[in-house]
Order: C-alpha cells, then sequence, then structure tokens
C-alpha cells in the first residue's frame, strides 16, 4: 500500500467520525431550542427542512400552522436558521410591539439584507424611524392621494382596454392569465405615481427585467453563488437601487433642505420598499378580487349596482375622492379581500436577543420569527372562512370589533404607511373592472388553490374570458 492510501485509511475514519458529530451536535442545538414546542424532532442535515419550503411553501406553512393549534406557535429548522413560526394573534402584536435594538428587528425575508439592500426603511427603528415615517406620512395625505388616483385610473383604463384586445386576438374561446398582466398594470401605476418623469422608458424596461429576476429569487434556495437564482434576485435588486438612486438624485437636486436619512442611496431604498409593496401586495389583492367576485356573483351585483350610482363611464369624468367614500360596499370588499387573503401571509423578524415569548419559552436569540397574519384574518371574526364584505358594514362593524386580528397591513411602529393608497388603488381597480368588462373564470380543479409568488395568488395564475361591458370605454382627461 502507498503512503497516500494509507494515509486515506487512516484519515477517512476520522473523517466520518468529525462528520456524525457534526450531525449530532447539529441535532442537539436544535432540540435544545426547541425544548417542548410543536415541531419536527428530526432534522434533515444542513439544510433541515428547506427542501419542502421552496418546492410547496403553502403546505410547508399550512403545517406550521396545523402544529400551533395547541400552545399558538411552533418551531422548525430552514438551512442554518431556526425559526418560529406564530399563529397566535395576541403573540403576533407581542413581535409586531417590540421592534427595537434589543428585542426584534424586521427583515421581511430570512435573507433580507442581501436582497433588499442595507438602508431601507424596514430595518429601522427607533426615533430615527419615527421621524422618517413622519416625513414619509406627507406622501399620502387626502390631497396626495387624490392626485395620484387620478394617474391611476388613467393607467387601468390603459390596460383594461389592452387586456379586452389580448383576449379579442388570441381567441374567444381561450381564457387569458391574468397574474403577469396586472402586475405589469402595477410596475407601472406604481413608478407613475412614486417617481414619474424621473424614470425614463429604458429604465422602467430594465426595472422590469430586474424585478422578474428579484421575484424568481424570493422563493429559491439562499445559495449566493453564480448561476443560482438568488444571485441574480441579489443582483437585479442591486441595479434597481441603483437606478432608484439615480432617480433620488434628481429629486433631491430640486431639494433646498434635505431632511435627515435623506442620501440619494437612502432615498433610493425607500423608493425600493415602496414600489415591492405597491407591485406585489397589489397585484395578489387584485388577482384575488376577480377570483373571489366570480365566485360570488351576488357581491359583484351589489358593487355594480352601487358603483353604476355614483359614477358612469359615459361621463368622461374621472372618479372623485368623494365619490370613492360613497362607494362603502365597494370599500367592504375591498376590506374582506385583503382579510380573506392577506398579500404578505408573513412577516419574517430577526431575534436580536433571547425574548420571552410567554411565561415558559423564550424565543432564542438569532431565530427568524414569523408572526402569521394569515393566521389571524382567521380568528376573532364570525365565520371567518366566509368571504362576506357585510362583515365591515356599519352595522357588524367587525373590523373594529376584531381590529386587532386585521393585520394584513401590519401593527405597531412598522404597520404599512401607504395602506390608504393600497386600498384606493384595489376601489379603483373593482369599480372600474367591474363596470367596463365582463369577466368569467375558467375554472379548473384547484385553479382557486394558494400559491406563493412570493405573496399569495391563484394557482392558474387567475385565467378568465373577458369582453367590453359598456357601450364605451371613457375618455378621460387628466385635471
Amino acid at each position: 500500500m502507498n503512503p497516500f492510501s494509507s494515509f486515506l485509511s487512516l484519515l477517512l475514519p476520522l473523517l466520518v467520525t468529525l462528520f456524525l458529530l457534526i450531525l449530532l451536535l447539529e441535532q442537539i442545538w436544535y432540540l435544545r431550542r426547541k425544548r417542548n414546542v410543536p415541531g419536527p424532532n428530526i432534522l434533515f442535515p444542513f439544510l433541515g427542512n428547506v427542501i419542502p419550503l421552496i418546492t410547496n411553501p403553502t403546505k410547508f406553512w399550512q403545517l406550521q400552522a396545523q402544529l400551533s393549534a395547541s400552545v399558538g406557535f411552533s418551531v422548525n429548522y430552514v438551512a442554518g436558521r431556526f425559526i418560529v413560526f406564530i399563529r397566535n394573534t395576541e403573540l403576533s402584536h407581542l413581535i409586531f410591539a417590540n421592534v427595537k435594538s434589543d428585542a426584534f428587528l424586521l427583515v421581511g425575508h430570512p435573507y433580507g439584507k442581501k436582497l433588499f439592500g442595507q438602508h431601507n426603511m424596514i430595518y429601522m427603528f427607533g426615533q430615527d424611524h419615527k421621524n422618517l415615517r413622519r416625513h414619509i406620512a406627507s406622501n399620502f395625505t387626502p390631497k396626495a392621494l387624490s392626485t395620484y388616483a387620478q394617474l391611476q385610473q388613467l393607467i387601468i383604463l390603459e390596460h383594461l382596454k389592452s387586456w379586452e384586445r389580448l383576449w379579442s386576438t388570441v381567441s374567444p374561446a381561450e381564457p387569458i392569465p391574468l397574474r403577469l398582466l396586472v402586475r405589469d398594470m402595477n410596475l407601472q401605476t406604481s413608478q407613475t405615481v412614486f417617481l414619474g418623469k424621473y424614470l425614463s422608458s429604458e429604465a422602467r424596461e430594465r426595472f422590469r427585467v430586474d424585478y422578474d429576476l428579484f421575484n424568481a429569487g424570493l422563493m429559491k434556495l439562499p445559495f449566493d453563488l453564480p448561476g443560482f437564482d438568488f444571485r441574480k434576485a441579489k443582483l437585479g435588486a442591486e441595479r434597481i437601487l441603483k437606478t432608484l438612486t439615480h432617480c433620488a438624485a434628481e429629486i433631491t437636486a430640486e431639494s433646498k433642505t434635505p431632511p435627515p436619512h435623506s442620501t440619494d442611496e437612502e432615498i433610493g431604498s425607500y423608493l425600493f420598499d415602496f414600489l415591492f409593496a405597491a407591485q406585489d401586495a397589489s397585484t395578489s389583492s387584485l388577482l384575488w378580487v376577480v377570483t373571489l367576485l366570480d365566485s360570488h356573483p351576488d357581491i359583484l351585483r351589489k358593487v355594480r349596482e352601487e358603483v353604476s350610482r355614483i359614477w358612469s363611464p359615459e361621463s368622461d369624468a374621472l372618479m372623485t375622492a368623494e365619490q370613492l367614500r360613497e362607494m362603502k360596499y365597494t370599500q367592504a370588499v375591498a376590506l374582506e379581500v385583503v382579510r380573506y387573503r392577506p398579500p404578505a401571509t408573513l412577516v419574517p423578524h430577526f431575534a436580536v436577543e433571547d425574548f420571552p415569548l410567554t411565561e415558559w419559552y423564550s424565543i432564542p436569540k438569532g431565530s427568524i420569527v414569523f408572526p402569521s397574519v394569515y393566521e389571524s384574518s382567521f380568528q376573532g371574526f364570525r365565520e371567518a372562512d366566509r368571504f362576506e364584505p357585510e362583515r365591515f358594514s356599519e352595522e357588524r362593524q367587525e373590523d373594529v370589533i376584531f381590529k386587532r386580528n386585521y393585520l394584513a397591513f401590519g401593527a405597531g411602529p412598522h404597520q404599512c404607511v401607504g395602506q390608504r393608497y393600497a386600498l384606493n388603488h384595489l376601489v379603483l381597480f373593482i369599480a372600474m373592472f367591474v363596470t367596463l368588462l365582463d369577466f368569467k373564470r375558467h375554472r379548473a380543479d384547484g385553479c382557486d388553490e394558494i400559491i406563493y409568488t412570493p405573496t399569495i395568488s391563484p394557482k392558474d395564475g387567475c385565467m378568465v374570458f373577458l369582453s367590453r361591458r359598456c357601450p364605451r370605454y371613457p375618455n378621460f382627461t387628466l385635471n
């Protein structure tokens, strides 16, 4: 036997022993953190349960919710991360209320800083965060929202007309998938509202391509290596941030006294935050609007009756803020869509220190904690499994009675600052879509099942048949 073979024969048992020891230590590390909390007792080495999470996230989170039924939370292990899933609403509020330096940081994604950048608004807390939110809130005043609503209607109309043309050119017997069409509409809407003239048509196209890469990488294995989707998402996000930083430079050049935390790079990251929320979350909600109104014809009829009393496309007039406020039932439908199918079902936080979650369990430092706003949406509300906009009526007022369970826009210091904009967009789309178009879902087995994209959407991409409903499309003029 040559010396090298002899060396290998001696080394191999040591390597095997070392490998088994590492596996044993990993299991012990996990079980010490798990204690007696519901969750898997045996781990797949190193990866944990990342493969089930990536291949079928819907099933993975459903299982975590089932495991949480007894105590309100459960645990798991994913790619080196100990995770805690929160089902109980009051425990979720406890997490949301403790975003601070010695408790939790909102991260948006288990590997958020690699994807969203270092300066994203979601990582801020304390007085600096409060001051920044106060400055940003001025962009969502009633006057500002009224201006945005005009732009939103122009873009929605443009896209609804193009969808009808697309369907008529394909084949009246073939449905079209709405998911990417809705997403492109929301891309244009959010870019126009938040960036306007500062984003060129070439930049918009690059943004769309990079945004596709970013979205795809959010749901893939977190391998930051060449050729992997996660790396492509990271590089795409860097290019998006670079584009938005250039836009911010043009904006700040017109400002004489910029406030703190308003460097071009910081503003670019805040814009990224808004665009991500405005595009993905709104796309999810609009798809579920179409799906749920199709499966609830009585609700669709009531919406159409209400809108027709308040606004007519033949008037060629844009809907006003006052008219939107009059659409009480349509607003209730929008609120119920967001409750019944909250776009971002989970809000990841990072545990900076050990945190006492209950009297008998503390979340270990370094854990990723996932409060489930989806699970909260089905707690408290009367017959919560029913899609029922009337729960938000003045008579029932479930939005007041069960306010703590309505967490789709978050809670605490990081509650969504643009939620009024999001709901306005949803109401405008509902009013215009059901008035201008007739639609019918293409029904197939499992078409309405939830998938993660990364926000939730119907499994089939929302396949529909479309045709024009109104005698003619309105001819809007921007005031």
